[in-house]
């Protein structure tokens, strides 16, 4: 360095030293373009492929998750619609086998009712004809007390019929 004039150093260049700078800049230069500059790029283009492949993936999985959904949907609304399905023939089979079980016990009903009065109709018949002896002479027998005499059974007769004949 030369003392120049005033308060402040000028630098003037040394020949030697501009050269050498220039060679070692040369060399690493060389040497950082042959072996580091490749190793960064194929590190950079590694990452930028990771992130590309990820990014299309993520893509594709989106895609996927979407039609996924499209057709759980699509499934969801089939079930629904068989479901409701299902049970509009499960109403209309109950109902019509509740028809069927109404009808049936009102045709039994029907029958019962029917088995009763004849019953009751074979039981009344057979109860007068059981009675009626016994009918016609408790009321022989009351009508010789109202009267204060025995009652014959021609007389009986007589007073019962023309009784009948009066009401009819």
């Amino acid at each position: 360095m030369v003392l120049a004039s005033g308060s402040y150093f000028v630098l003037s260049p040394i020949p030697h030293e501009i050269v050498v700078g220039l060679v070692v800049f040369a060399v690493l230069f060389f040497v950082l373009s042959k072996v580091l500059l490749p190793k960064l790029d194929a590190v950079y283009a590694q990452r930028h492929d990771r992130i590309d492949g990820t990014l299309e993936r993520a893509e594709q999985a989106r895609a996927e998750a979407r039609r996924a959904d499209q057709e759980y949907r699509t499934r969801i609304g089939a079930a629904r619609e068989e479901a409701a399905r299902i049970r509009d023939a499960a109403r209309e089979e109950g109902r019509r086998h509740s028809e069927e079980v109404l009808a049936a016990a009102r045709e039994e009903s029907s029958q019962l009712v029917a088995e009763g009065r004849g019953e009751l109709d074979e039981e009344r018949s057979r109860l007068r004809s059981d009675l009626q002896p016994d009918i016609a002479r408790l009321s022989r027998d009351l009508a010789g007390r109202i009267l204060g005499r025995q009652v014959g059974e021609d007389e009986y007769r007589d007073t019962v019929d023309s009784y009948l004949a009066q009401r009819a």
